[in-house]
């Protein structure tokens, strides 16, 4: 093997590593940013409901809020949004959507990008049948280790879901534009009870995800060496 094949096989072995649990982990964003998941938790027994809206209001709030984060519009149709006369949301508000918007399509354009170079990495390392057994073990390693990173930052969320949610705003938004009296509207429709439900979801699904492929990698890697 010559030094420029051993430093390429390298790095589609760090794209797996990466890009495989990253890719799981995304792209479980689109099952809690989406309206049926707003749906299943207002009609939980118990969700704190809102003080500013009605039921019907509330849903049609956060869903319209959901669209603008996901969808191309722009903050015209932010401001659009009015209740009994009045602006919905006030300009701190517009400006933490803004952001929001923009660490969401940062986040699914990333999961796009890490699946298609997960899927490029798995073809070519089965293409060349020398690289297939460490291309499983560095899936399984991959995703083994979100595996571990998701136990811990769970049992912390789990503790004190208060610290976890401070130090992930802090880490992604300026200063602190993200806190909001509670009779704000962004409160209103998403209460803190919304983002731990989601945080739990999103953290389930993909370690779930990730037992289920690092699991079956490292099973396929160890036969495909019997039988070596």
């Amino acid at each position: 093997m010559t030094t420029n094949s051993a430093a390429f096989n390298t790095g589609v072995t760090v794209v797996l590593a990466v890009s495989v649990p990253l890719a799981l982990l995304l792209a479980n964003l689109y099952v809690v940013a989406n309206p049926t998941h707003i749906r299943n938790e207002y009609g939980k027994a118990g969700f704190p409901p809102a003080t500013l809206y009605d039921a019907a209001e509330r849903l049609e709030l956060a869903e319209a809020t959901l669209h603008y984060v996901r969808s191309g519009v722009d903050t015209g149709y932010l401001m659009s949004l009015q209740s009994r006369g009045r602006a919905v949301y006030n300009a701190r508000e517009v400006k933490h959507l803004v952001d929001a918007k923009t660490v969401m399509r940062i986040a699914f354009l990333v999961q796009g990008i890490s699946s298609v170079l997960s899927l490029l990495a798995l073809a070519y390392a089965w293409l060349n049948p020398e690289s297939r057994v460490s291309a499983l073990r560095t899936v399984s390693l991959g995703c083994f280790t979100l595996c571990a990173l998701l136990i811990g930052i769970g049992l912390l969320a789990y503790a004190n879901f208060g610290l976890f949610f401070t130090v992930f705003h802090r880490l992604i938004f300026e200063g602190d534009s993200w806190l909001f009296p509670r009779t704000d509207t962004l409160i209103q429709l998403f209460p803190v009870p919304f983002w731990m439900d989601a945080t739990f979801i999103l953290a389930g699904l993909t370690l779930t995800e990730c037992l289920i492929v690092g699991l079956g990698s490292c099973a396929l890697s160890r036969r495909l060496s019997g039988n070596a």
